[in-house]
């Protein structure tokens, strides 16, 4: 028998942007089951419907889970490493997958040129993932 550890197969960037590109709802859907894995629930009355509210701002759109019962909004992203992160859900998580998938992470100038960020943005991102893995 050998002594070797099996690494799990890593995905492909093909795979990643046909799921993740042209499709807010599973970047949405992502970061709600990485909140939420048992399924959304208002933490002020418990509920577990909701409604997907966008925001539309000057420089973002950004998206918000309402309670149907209070109408309380929770971000996808508060309470969360990321939660005052500026990028858009989906560059955010090309970022984080970029990084994942190099075996000493990606450099902030190499996220630059791909995610179309300035340094200062690919390199808060690149230490956000560096606290992810420890």
């Amino acid at each position: 028998m050998s002594n070797k550890v099996l690494k799990p197969k890593k995905a492909s960037l093909y795979q990643f942007t046909q799921n993740y590109s042209n499709n807010i709802g599973n970047c949405i859907e992502f970061f709600k089951s990485m909140k939420w894995p048992g399924g959304f629930s208002c933490d002020r009355c418990g509920c577990h419907k909701y409604y997907l509210v966008k925001r539309v701002g000057k420089t973002k759109t950004s998206y918000v889970l309402e309670c149907s019962s209070c109408h309380k909004q929770h971000s996808l992203l508060s309470g969360t490493i990321f939660q005052s992160c500026k990028l858009d859900l989906y560059k955010l998580l090309l970022g984080v997958f970029l990084f994942l998938n190099e075996n000493k992470g990606i450099s902030a100038i190499n996220l630059c040129s791909i995610l179309d960020v300035n340094h200062k943005t690919a390199l808060l991102l690149e230490n956000k993932c560096r606290i992810l893995c420890h």
